[in-house]
């Protein structure tokens, strides 16, 4: 993301954090092409108050080229030039969070409708890939167990919501158990899935234990203030 601080809000990046974004902030064009040797970035976020001037010097970026653009205006009247220089699309830097957040998932759907993205799930630094079973944490390979990526799966698939322990181990198995079993059963399991995502040396995990309800993934970068589930989690 290129940020002017003038134009970008703490809730703005907290409304892509929402949606299961790492947001990296960068000031400077040269920054943000150093940022992204070697990676393809999801979104690109442009905050600048000449828009059309950034998008166009990512548009030209080989690593960035493909990547869908947002872009963060400071006027109205920097639409049209937006646009034409490659945008997909634009909100004025006022946005209300959630109208930003929306208009994100709108774009996402609209410039990558059933391609590869369909088939992963992206969290943060976390990229479950349902076509290759594969995981990965900041790009590294995670070894998983057969039991282990489905349990991942299954929370990917309901990310930010809560999944109790029966209906967890009912989904991977196929099969009913009992309320204690299962608690049993799943606990050993996101130990062992923590330990392989180094979920437990985490300031910010993405796999959650909620006491009472069961275990979610996490698609926030940080728990919010006076957030009411901050009470309920546990370490494992």
């Amino acid at each position: 993301m290129l940020a002017d601080p003038n134009l970008w809000s703490g809730q703005l990046s907290d409304a892509l954090e929402s949606l299961g974004f790492h947001v990296d902030a960068r000031t400077d064009l040269n920054d943000l092409f150093d940022s992204a040797q070697g990676v393809s970035p999801g979104l690109v976020v442009v905050a600048q108050e000449e828009p059309d001037v950034a998008v166009r010097a990512v548009r030209a970026t080989r690593e960035l080229h493909e990547a869908p653009i947002m872009v963060v205006m400071p006027r109205e009247s920097d639409l049209i030039g937006s646009l034409d220089a490659g945008a997909d699309d634009a909100v004025i830097s006022r946005v209300d969070p959630a109208v930003f957040a929306a208009r994100v998932r709108a774009l996402l759907r609209r410039v990558q409708p059933g391609n590869n993205a369909s088939n992963q799930t992206i969290v943060r630094d976390l990229v479950i890939d349902f076509e290759t079973y594969q995981v990965t944490v900041a790009g590294e390979v995670v070894q998983l167990t057969p039991t282990e990526f489905r349990l991942l799966a299954v929370l990917a698939q309901q990310a930010g919501r809560v999944v109790d322990p029966r209906a967890l181990l009912s989904a991977v198995h196929q099969h009913d158990y009992s309320e204690r079993d299962a608690q049993n059963l799943v606990k050993v399991h996101i130990a062992n899935l923590r330990r392989k995502l180094k979920d437990s040396r985490s300031q910010n995990p993405y796999i959650l234990c909620v006491r009472g309800f069961g275990y979610m993934l996490e698609r926030r970068g940080r728990i919010r203030e006076n957030d009411p589930l901050a009470s309920l989690i546990e370490d494992e």
